[in-house]
């Protein structure tokens, strides 16, 4: 080994920025090993500044000293690290990585929305995960692990929070109808509500972050056709609200003109849910903030009963709109919680 490839602890603290305490503590650690000169000074190979930076940049991303001494235990000790030999760590840090970077920016664009943690204190929780039906996926932030609400079974039985704040689950009723079946909807105590002669109307509005043209939300035009279309074909549909296009994004309701309208009717509140939380459309469902931006004066989804046959206006549905952001969740506009029968 070259006299000149050696450092002193001192200089190897100065270059990768940090002390000299700190040195001396992950070469106790094995992290980072040193040699002695004939006078007993301890003195670093060159290489370890690569070394000793990684694992700094790793730590600070959340590994633990052990995680690290497991990975950099297979760097030969003997010599310098090669390209080879830094290629076969990067391979074994690289998926992991990927992860976190994952869950890092999932993390960043989803905390001041639903993570599906089972608070149902926020407005998106009723739309992301309402009544806490991400508990059957298990326990914890099901949305930041991971999973989405298509991941939901698509027979969920009721949950609730126990009085020791975790999940219970009530068996279903078999004798219940299937949500694919237009049924008698719970309401907001859990009751059952008669609906027979009642369909559902619902808006969903978005204010979109850029033009519709502009290539930030192609993804999201791109898809419009096959999502309506899955739309189409669900148990439980009745109608759409649709211009020439097939769609709804040249029609205009609202005096800014970045919102877009989302107007359709089911059969029940049962078969809305199943299209929504429980098709392809729940994958686009959890990417809406990457298109459309917050709505803090505007309720994103409201929901009233119509008799059966009767078509919704816009002018109707932005007056449902109005109320429930006004007056809160009532029997004439509703969002999925609470949950209000048809008006007599």
């Amino acid at each position: 080994m070259e006299h000149d490839d050696l450092l002193a602890i001192g200089t190897l603290a100065s270059r990768t920025g940090v002390t000299v305490t700190a040195v001396r503590f992950y070469e106790r650690k094995g992290l980072i090993t040193s040699v002695r000169t004939e006078s007993g000074h301890r003195r670093f190979h060159r290489s370890m500044i690569r070394r000793l930076s990684v694992i700094v940049v790793c730590q600070r991303l959340g590994y633990s000293l052990r995680e690290l001494g497991e990975r950099l235990g297979d760097l030969p000790a003997d010599r310098a690290p090669n390209d080879a030999d830094w290629a076969v760590l990067t391979d074994d840090f690289r998926t992991e990585i990927d992860d976190r970077v994952e869950r890092l920016l999932t993390l960043r664009d989803q905390l001041d929305g639903c993570i599906g943690c089972g608070c149902v204190s926020l407005d998106a929780c009723t739309l992301y995960n309402p009544g806490d039906a991400a508990a059957s996926l298990g326990s914890g932030p099901r949305y930041l692990l991971g999973d989405s609400s298509a991941d939901l079974p698509s027979q969920l039985p009721a949950t609730q929070l126990s009085p020791t704040g975790g999940p219970t689950v009530t068996p279903p009723n078999s004798d219940q109808p299937s949500s694919a079946q237009p049924s008698n909807d719970q309401s907001s105590d859990g009751s059952t509500v008669d609906t027979a002669g009642w369909h559902l109307a619902q808006i969903n509005i978005g204010r979109l972050n850029y033009p519709v043209d502009d290539p930030r939300v192609a993804e999201f035009m791109d898809n419009l056709d096959p999502i309506n279309e899955l739309a189409e074909a669900s148990p439980g549909f009745v109608w759409r609200l649709q211009d020439d296009s097939g769609n709804a994004t040249a029609i205009r309701a609202f005096d800014d003109e970045t919102i877009l309208p989302n107007l359709t009717v089911w059969e029940s509140i049962d078969a809305l849910k199943d299209y929504v939380f429980r098709t392809d459309h729940a994958r686009f469902l959890r990417k809406r903030r990457e298109w459309f931006a917050p709505m803090d004066d505007l309720p994103v989804l409201t929901m009233w009963w119509i008799p059966e046959g009767h078509i919704p206006t816009l002018h109707e549905a932005k007056e449902r709109i109005e109320h429930l952001a006004e007056r809160g969740p009532t029997p004439y506009a509703f969002p999925f919680r609470p949950v209000f029968g048809p008006e007599s």
